[in-house]
């Protein structure tokens, strides 16, 4: 890759690490911006076999079958659009909590209506499915640790499902987070400490159990993806937007953790500024993943067709050799 090529790189990584941090999938945006398959075969790449290149010290050979400078490129691209984005949060989370996750409701409801159009045929089997991924979610959401859990096992744990969102489109990571309780521990307290050197070690503690989490889902969990995707696409589908409904609980803006207890007390709002305010922001959040899903609607077919095309030239060409 050129410098130039490198910079374009980095900014699309940004702009996948920006929504990372906000329910939005980063997956979706990296099919606008027409880096996600390149991404996906990037990671598969990542294989014993070409870590046995780097053992024996073939860094060439590596980084050519890894894609290892695109991929680095975009890491970093990503890192620094979650840090900047998180910085960002912590403020806003201290003075307009109510609005911001209204803003999230917005986000995640649109989200929903994406991935449920993704499926197929909805046959009963796919309602089923639905319906009990339903419920599952919606138990967990209401009795869910309303607390932050620094564990080192459960931030690994934390790490494995939050990095779906960045290899499925339709999927949040954030959204995820904030399912297992670690949100605002993860987006809002450690990416920001990171950014300073007198925090650092104290975020770190934190970022690095969650990122051994998300190089093991990466890598390993891209596959099973891909399988289940492949062989049950309606099924695993209809499964996640299931989880999804069932979890909005989790970023409903009028609830409170009741005191001594892992459990919240939610309550109607109250008809004044604030819920005008947070009406508009659910509104502005859905009306963003919409225009995302638009245009990677667009994007897909266009891919699409140009595959066709190539197909179409190689049997030309065959044709003509016999």
């Amino acid at each position: 890759m050129t410098i130039k090529q490198q910079i374009v790189v980095f900014f699309k990584g940004m702009a996948m690490g920006i929504v990372n941090v906000i329910p939005v999938s980063s997956g979706t945006v990296s099919l606008i911006i027409g880096v996600f398959e390149r991404f996906i075969n990037s990671i598969k790449s990542l294989n014993l076999k070409a870590f046995k290149l780097l053992f024996k010290g073939e860094f060439s050979e590596f980084a050519k079958k890894t894609d290892f400078r695109f991929f680095i490129t975009l890491i970093l691209g990503i890192l620094a659009g979650m840090i900047l984005t998180a910085i960002s949060l912590k403020a806003i989370f201290k003075k307009y909590e109510v609005i911001a996750y209204a803003f999230f409701i917005g986000l995640i409801v649109a989200s929903i209506v994406y991935v449920y159009k993704m499926i197929g045929k909805k046959t009963p089997k796919m309602i089923l499915l639905m319906i009990a991924a339903i419920a599952v979610s919606f138990y967990l959401s209401i009795k869910s640790n309303p607390y932050p859990n620094d564990n080192f096992l459960y931030l690994i744990l934390c790490g494995i499902v939050g990095s779906l969102g960045m290899i499925v489109p339709g999927i949040s990571g954030s959204h995820l987070m904030m399912v297992m309780g670690n949100y605002e521990l993860i987006v809002t307290q450690a990416l920001p400490e990171i950014a300073k050197m007198s925090t650092f070690i104290q975020g770190m503690s934190i970022l690095l159990p969650f990122l051994i989490g998300a190089v093991i889902s990466i890598i390993s969990i891209s596959y099973l993806l891909s399988w289940l995707m492949k062989e049950f696409r309606n099924e695993t589908l209809s499964v996640l937007t299931g989880f999804m409904i069932g979890s909005l609980p989790v970023v409903y803006p009028w609830k409170e953790v009741l005191p001594g207890m892992y459990d919240y007390s939610f309550h109607l709002p109250a008809m004044n500024g604030e819920f005008v305010a947070a009406v508009v922001m659910a509104v502005v959040g859905a009306s963003i993943v919409f225009v995302l899903t638009y245009y990677s609607k667009k994007k897909e077919e266009r891919m699409m067709r140009r595959k066709q095309r190539k197909l179409q030239r190689k049997m030309k060409r065959n044709e003509v050799v016999q």
